[in-house]
């Protein structure tokens, strides 16, 4: 076991100074208290390092041959100290995030703004993707963290945490017979044109989840990557589509609304994707992480009880699961 940095701090100060009061002086401590630092130090290695009289202070053979190393290593031990402290708050220091784009909306700003009042010098790269890209970059090392929905990664050196999961709603034109209903079923809702999301999302994850467990396939007419161009789709009259909460129309949109999807009830996991390679993650990463989490608090905060849209309890906790 090695002794404590204080301790050989110590020795080396007493070492150049050879004099135990003047290297108390420059250490800023008393006496008693240097003399006993060198004491343990040569205790525990179990030999003399100095040789005291009443008028002089000499190194031992011992004491020299210490002397030697630290001079080295000690200077080196304390800038790795010093480095490890300041990393990340140089100026240049690069974080790269990934966001599917309604969750960049969401909870972005917020966390950006907190993070960058703590670390101003840190760089900050975001971009949104598919949940698809935003796994790959991520386990490519292209990405420090992403928000992104649950995909399978049974290969992949990543760790997904869940933080919301995301209930499915039905989403509608205003004067669609369904939306007449307090709540819609998957099989009433395939029942028309559907308007879906492209492979590779755990939007679609979650819905041909939802379609398998009734045996029933889509009437699909157009699928999208951006929940915008879905909505976009279902104001021209051209289908219904469901997708979850986070990705749905305002409540008060003029031509759209919304209606609780059942039979199944399906969520998609929405979480904080990280790589798992040893040093993959830092401490500005798991700043970053700390904010984002304050941000879907503060998200959905009005969230009313029952309605699927909580945010996880105890987080972080493992999302593996399908939806």
């Amino acid at each position: 076991m090695l002794p404590p940095i204080r301790q050989l701090e110590a020795f080396l100060a007493v070492a150049e100074a050879r004099s135990f009061r003047l290297a108390a002086d420059r250490m800023g401590m008393s006496q008693p208290a240097l003399s006993q630092n060198i004491a343990q130090l040569e205790a525990h290695l179990e030999t003399t390092l100095f040789l005291r009289s009443t008028r002089s202070v000499r190194l031992t053979a011992e004491g020299e041959e210490l002397r030697g190393q630290l001079q080295t290593l000690l200077p080196a031990l304390r800038d790795a100290l010093d480095r490890t402290r300041s990393f990340g708050q140089e100026d240049g220091t690069l974080l790269r995030l990934g966001f599917l784009a309604s969750a960049a909306v969401k909870y972005l700003p917020y966390a950006l703004q907190q993070f960058r009042a703590e670390f101003p010098k840190v760089i900050v790269h975001a971009r949104d993707d598919t949940a698809e890209g935003l796994f790959a970059a991520v386990n490519d090392g292209k990405l420090d963290l992403a928000v992104t929905s649950f995909l399978p990664h049974k290969n992949l050196q990543v760790e997904f945490k869940l933080f919301r999961a995301d209930p499915f709603v039905a989403v509608l034109r205003r004067d669609h017979p369904l939306s007449k209903r307090e709540e819609v079923t998957w099989a009433e809702l395939l029942a028309y044109d559907f308007i879906g999301a492209n492979s590779g999302s755990g939007t679609r994850l979650a819905t041909d989840e939802a379609m398998r467990a009734i045996n029933r396939p889509a009437r699909t007419s157009m699928d999208f990557n951006h929940y915008t161009a879905v909505a976009a789709m279902i104001e021209a009259g051209m289908g219904v589509s469901a997708l979850p909460t986070v990705n749905c129309p305002a409540e008060d949109h003029p031509a759209l609304c919304t209606r609780p999807l059942t039979s199944p009830a399906v969520t998609r996991d929405l979480g904080i994707l990280t790589p798992s390679r040893d040093g993959a993650i830092s401490h500005i990463v798991q700043r970053f992480q700390a904010h984002l989490i304050a941000s879907v608090e503060i998200a959905h905060r009005d969230d009313r009880p029952g309605a699927g849209a909580a945010v996880a309890a105890k987080w972080p906790r493992e999302g593996h699961s399908n939806p």
